[in-house]
């Protein structure tokens, strides 16, 4: 007897993408190689899983959804190229999910509840990745994907920075909430995330530093440094003053973050 495929689980996270065009766009949108390996995160009911294995790689699907699970193996689980692990991707050793012998890339439409910690767990392992193509809650997508340039400066914050010295970006598309089972309350859209290297030691300093920035990101950024952390303030050169005057933490490229800490630490 077939097993009754599961429902969503709200506590997961879960909305499980259903439209075909869109599936078949995340496909498009990634390169896939003989050496490479995908790792899937959130497979859910195995739509995408499908069309992943269809590209003659070997896929690594990790599900936290025992349900879901079940369900899994019950489609692919004889599948040469499958294989699957249930745990919860966050308190995973990446390290044990990768192919040594492989160019691995994450291939996932991931739950909304995981997005942001998973971002962060990206940077610290990105060196084992070569590409990383994800479908995130809009809102995210954007701040991922800010210059810092432009107009809706209310999406450029602390992501924008930290991704803009991690990570090349790449917008590929939006994707209606009407896409899923169940329809979540926003839209989505899938960005595609190519590592860059690390561009110093203490990479988590600096993202404090870019943090504790845009906490006051309506202030005037040199005020916020004179009274709260005036030994910084003290060490900024004249030109580097003036070249900050009356400017707030939102009006700050990426570049300019990374040369005032640098200025600060030498």
């Amino acid at each position: 007897m077939k097993r009754k495929r599961p429902y969503s689980r709200k506590r997961f996270g879960q909305h499980f993408l259903t439209d075909t065009q869109v599936l078949d766009k995340i496909i498009g949108s990634i390169k896939i190689a003989d050496q490479d390996h995908i790792l899937e995160i959130g497979p859910g009911r195995g739509d995408l899983t499908n069309r992943l294995l269809r590209l003659g790689v070997p896929v690594t699907g990790v599900e936290i959804d025992r349900d879901l699970v079940a369900d899994l193996e019950d489609k692919y689980g004889n599948h040469d190229l499958f294989t699957l692990l249930t745990g919860d991707i966050l308190k995973t050793d990446w390290a044990d999910l990768i192919q040594s012998n492989a160019d691995n890339q994450i291939v996932a439409n991931l739950p909304y509840n995981i997005s942001t910690p998973f971002f962060f767990k990206l940077i610290e392992h990105r060196n084992l990745f070569h590409s990383v193509t994800i479908m995130v809650q809009k809102e995210l997508a954007l701040r991922l994907c800010h210059p810092g340039t432009g107009k809706k400066l209310k999406d450029y914050g602390i992501l924008s920075v930290i991704a803009a010295h991690t990570f090349n970006v790449k917008w590929i598309a939006e994707v209606s909430a009407n896409s899923f089972r169940p329809r979540p309350k926003v839209n989505s859209a899938v960005i595609q995330l190519t590592p860059r290297p690390r561009f110093m030691e203490e990479e988590k300093v600096f993202f404090g530093f870019v943090r504790d920035a845009f906490n006051a990101r309506r202030k005037i950024f040199l005020t916020h440094l004179r009274k709260n952390e005036p030994e910084i303030f003290n060490l900024l050169s004249d030109a580097t003053v003036q070249a900050l005057e009356n400017l707030r933490p939102e009006n700050l490229l990426p570049g300019q973050f990374l040369s005032l800490y640098q200025e600060q630490t030498l």
